[in-house]
């Protein structure tokens, strides 16, 4: 009669509210500090709740946000006192946002940019609930803020089934195999995905299609089209944030860019009756498709799986320790390098940002047009490094880690690593809310001593403040020497749209590749084929006619109706 979700309110629920939180205890009416401690390795215990009951609302914050470190705090559930948690997986991989705190907007999770987390996934149990929540990082503690809201009642209905939540990763993906997301056994409903991706190349990561194999079959009934196909975007990603999918944090296409991912199965939720395994392929392209389409690219992959089943699931995955979870980034401390810094203009001081001073970093004032800070940093191990620099100009406020949104102070600055340029007109203008870590370059660096130099570009940009360098060491590219029918069809598309424009122009075809490239219409590059064979073209019956003389090479022929045509 009513509807679902509101019409429940008219109706008087069995059972009984209650909460269990970190309320300040015992002057619970009459003290604020309202958090607890977690130092490196420790574990909160929050009171058993005893069931039968059902876990209806959580909320956390922790200053871990605020240090861009959530996924160091682990959060376990255990049903009915098995030894074994239901739910294991990392603090800000749970909640869809990662180790950054996004805006999540969904109907089961929310995030506040902040780092405010909240659920409400439905989780029942029998006997009890046990909830823990372990800080992972050896080398800091935080406070964690929480509450748990639950209702007690007197039988759960005997088809009731359990939630579970679990992560995986791969750093990298595994070459020559689909990325596992969830392997289980048992009856039950897939309930969602969160990937977590950090590109290891340039180029589109998501051509993967995902695959549902339902009770032991081998060709897998539900198969899809792409990875952002099955995030439920179209045509790449863009940061977004909805009821049932999203994605918290932009993702780039360039080596080092990340973002995480979310799609939840409320509304068509996979149905198993003995087993499900969930894969997604990891493939791309490089930036030009015609240098390779769709090959299976090495990047950092993570996940978590949510579903719920009747009794336990079988073991897949596995949760490393929280240096090891991480994408595997070298953070070097401009702080800890004060004394080796070397200035052509300007002061240099230090100074403490972020939340509660967390985040020391050193301001740099005072400089002009050509004025140079040069710092020194370590790398153990050489190869092909891509950085990313924690920069930001100072706004309004010195007592956090962002700058404010005045266009007026949108300063430029170059970059240079062993005094060679890595990138220029560099802005460090960053939101509220946003972690500044400003993509520096790609480099290929030996062991041992580097520098980097930022210099400023104009004069007045205003003070700079400098928190950290990170720096990924990516393993090998992939590449694809031999090309395929993919690469082939860019080629032609190149040539289309070539023609396309021309006849849009003059009206009419052109009479030669040449022509295309003489106008500068056309790059090149596409007077030859994928393999580098030179092209062969010709006007017949009002169309623009071009062969690849390779053996079995390709034909194909435009009116310039458009860039296929």
């Amino acid at each position: 009669m009513f509807p679902e979700i509101l019409g429940r309110l008219t109706r008087m629920p069995e059972g009984r509210s209650r909460r269990v939180s970190s309320n300040e205890q015992p002057a619970w009416n009459n003290a604020n500090m309202d958090s607890t401690w977690l130092a490196p390795g420790d574990v909160l215990e929050v009171p058993i709740l005893e069931g039968p009951g059902y876990i209806n609302h959580i909320w956390m914050t922790s200053h871990a946000g605020g240090m861009g470190e959530l996924n160091a705090l682990t959060l376990r559930i255990y049903w009915d006192g098995r030894d074994e948690p239901a739910v294991e997986a990392p603090l800000g991989d749970f909640f869809a946002c990662g180790n950054v705190p996004a805006t999540v907007e969904s109907f089961p999770v929310q995030v506040s940019p902040s780092g405010a987390l909240t659920c409400y996934w439905v989780m029942p149990f029998r006997k009890s609930a046990r909830i823990t929540v372990t800080n992972d990082n050896r080398d800091r503690g935080y406070g964690l803020y929480w509450q748990i809201d639950y209702v007690a009642v007197d039988a759960l209905p005997d088809d009731t089934i359990y939630f579970y939540a679990r992560y995986r990763q791969e750093y990298p993906a595994v070459m020559g195999q689909d990325y596992l997301i969830a392997d289980i056994e048992g009856k039950g409903l897939y309930a969602g995905t969160v990937m977590s991706v950090t590109n290891c190349q340039d180029g589109w990561f998501g051509e993967g299609d995902d695959f549902f194999f339902i009770d032991g079959e081998p060709i897998p009934s539900l198969q899809g089209t792409g990875t952002e196909d099955y995030f439920n975007d179209g045509w790449g990603f863009r940061k977004r944030t909805s009821h049932w999918f999203g994605q918290p944090h932009g993702l780039g296409w360039k080596a080092g860019d990340s973002g995480i991912l979310y799609r939840w199965h409320v509304l068509d939720p996979v149905r198993f009756s003995k087993s499900l395994k969930v894969t997604i392929e990891h493939k791309g392209n490089w930036p030009n498709s015609e240098d390779a389409w769709f090959l299976e690219r090495p990047d950092y992959l993570s996940s978590v799986a949510f579903w719920y089943q009747m009794g336990m699931p079988k073991d897949f995955g596995y949760l490393p320790p929280f240096h090891e979870r991480n994408v595997p980034w070298l953070k070097h401390s401009m702080v800890a390098k004060y004394r080796d810094a070397q200035l052509t203009g300007g002061q240099l001081r230090i100074t403490t940002m972020g939340m509660f001073g967390g985040r020391p970093s050193l301001r740099w004032s005072g400089h002009k047009a050509g004025d140079r800070l040069v710092l020194p940093f370590d790398l153990p191990e050489g190869g092909r490094i891509v950085g990313r620099l924690c920069a930001f100009l100072f706004g309004g406020s010195e007592s956090a880690c962002f700058s404010d949104d005045d266009p007026g102070k949108q300063g430029r600055f170059k970059i240079l690593v062993d005094g060679k340029p890595a990138a220029d007109n560099v802005s460090f203008q960053t939101m509220e809310y946003e972690e500044p870590a400003v993509p520096i370059g790609e480099w290929q660096l030996a062991a041992g001593t580097h520098t980097l130099a930022i210099q400023a570009n104009d004069s007045g940009l205003g003070d700079l403040g400098i928190e950290y360098l990170r720096t990924l060491r990516l393993p090998p590219l992939a590449v694809r020497e031999v090309k395929t029918p993919n690469e082939a069809h860019f080629f032609r598309l190149g040539i289309g749209r070539a023609v396309y424009a021309f006849r849009m122009a003059f009206g009419t075809i052109p009479h030669s590749l040449r022509q295309l490239v003489d106008l500068e219409i056309m790059d090149a590059r596409y007077l030859n084929d994928e393999h580098g064979n030179p092209l062969q073209c010709w006007v017949e019956d009002g169309r623009l006619w071009v062969q690849s003389p390779a053996k079995g090479g390709w034909k194909h022929s435009w009116t310039g109706a458009d860039a296929r045509r």
